[in-house]
């Protein structure tokens, strides 16, 4: 559902939004264990993105294929070993091919937090964003995408926010640098529902909603490696709120996650164009909300809000929280820069990740995967 933003009202409200946005991570009184690290809605007040790479690459072969040879009995098939493109890290004919002491199905060579045997099985998904299949020697990041009525991001979007973090400035075991963005689309016809602000009906609403993708094939999927993304309505207690990122209570993680509130969004962009030299182009709703996307899945492996580069503040970097409509345009379109270890660019015109987020990013403790917790002391 997409409703129109009253032209005289709208850019006054979004840029109200980027001052009061992000005022930090709140933490629940001793005992309650929630944290609730939140972007609000404007060009960064809630989060926005940018584009997404979909070329599959050199990925494994053969992941939905259960019948292909196994000469060594490690549960990864010769085909998929093979096309990894590493003998030294998965040779088909030995089941731990360093001799380390670790079985090849339990590597996690690329530091993601999938075993090979995980990235294998999940291969048998069918994933937006990146659609080609996780890889084991590349950082990848699985989602669990669910959404109330008409207020799903479309399959642009998830392409966009694919690109964003293919670009991120980390290197990769096989060579190649980047994360695979991969998400399964899972429940899209949630009835539409009005957040209170309260950590319990979140909480709850994460638990209600969990998984429903599990096929029952062998090797099992890795249900419990998703970050959870839940695309709803609004937040009432705080209206201008696009998107949270909420930490579950005491050791829960199927109670954390991130919500993204659609209807703020859409409600408020597009916004911050120029009509008059140097013309920028307006951030529409749908940058704003993929960008927003990125941005929360940021938090997920412990990012906070984006600090200081060469003692000033990034506001090309997509975790930044830009304080007015000239910062909401740097960091979604990158206007002026031309430095990729920035963030956004010019030449991009898409929000995008610093190096120094990249370099930061915490793939062993990943919210509502790893842990219920958020540690960044600001968010």
């Amino acid at each position: 559902m997409k409703t129109t933003p009253r032209p005289q009202t709208c850019l006054a409200a979004a840029l109200l939004l980027l001052l009061n946005a992000c005022t930090g991570t709140i933490y629940l009184p001793s005992g309650d264990g929630g944290q609730d690290a939140d972007a609000a809605v404007l060009p960064d007040g809630s989060d926005e993105s940018a584009d997404g790479d979909t070329s599959p690459g050199d990925q494994p072969a053969d992941n939905g294929d259960q019948s292909g040879g196994d000469s060594d009995g490690d549960g990864l098939p010769d085909s998929w070993e093979v096309s990894a493109g590493n003998p030294d890290l998965l040779d088909p004919h030995s089941p731990d091919s360093n001799a380390n002491g670790v079985p090849d199905a339990a590597e996690d060579y690329d530091g993601d937090g999938l075993t090979n045997i995980q990235e294998y099985a999940a291969g048998r998904l069918s994933f937006l964003g990146d659609i080609s299949p996780p890889h084991p020697l590349r950082r990848d990041l699985l989602v669990e995408l669910d959404c109330m009525t008409d207020r799903c991001l479309s399959a642009a979007q998830l392409a966009d926010a694919a690109a964003a973090w293919a670009d991120v400035m980390l290197d990769n075991p096989d060579g190649s640098a980047g994360v695979g963005l991969h998400v399964v689309l899972d429940e899209t016809g949630l009835t539409p529902q009005r957040f209170d602000g309260s950590f319990e009906q979140r909480w709850n609403y994460f638990a209600a909603h969990g998984p429903h993708f599990d096929d029952g094939g062998s090797p099992p999927l890795p249900l419990d490696r998703f970050v959870h993304v839940l695309v709803v309505q609004i937040r009432d207690d705080l209206p201008d709120r696009g998107g949270d990122t909420v930490a579950g209570p005491g050791g829960q993680r199927e109670r954390a996650g991130v919500f993204i509130y659609h209807d703020v969004i859409y409600n408020l962009f597009p916004a911050c164009g120029r009509t008059s030299p140097p013309l920028w182009p307006e951030i529409t709703p749908e940058e704003m909300a993929t960008s927003t996307f990125v941005h929360e899945l940021g938090h997920t492996l412990q990012l906070g809000h984006d600090t200081e580069v060469g003692g000033g503040v990034n506001p090309y970097n997509v975790m930044a929280v830009p304080q007015s409509c000239v910062e909401a345009q740097m960091r979604t379109h990158g206007v002026d820069n031309d430095d990729p270890t920035l963030g956004a660019t010019a030449q991009v015109g898409a929000a995008r990740f610093s190096a120094a987020a990249a370099a930061l990013m915490d793939f062993e403790n990943i919210l509502s995967v790893d842990t219920d917790a958020l540690e960044p002391t600001e968010m």
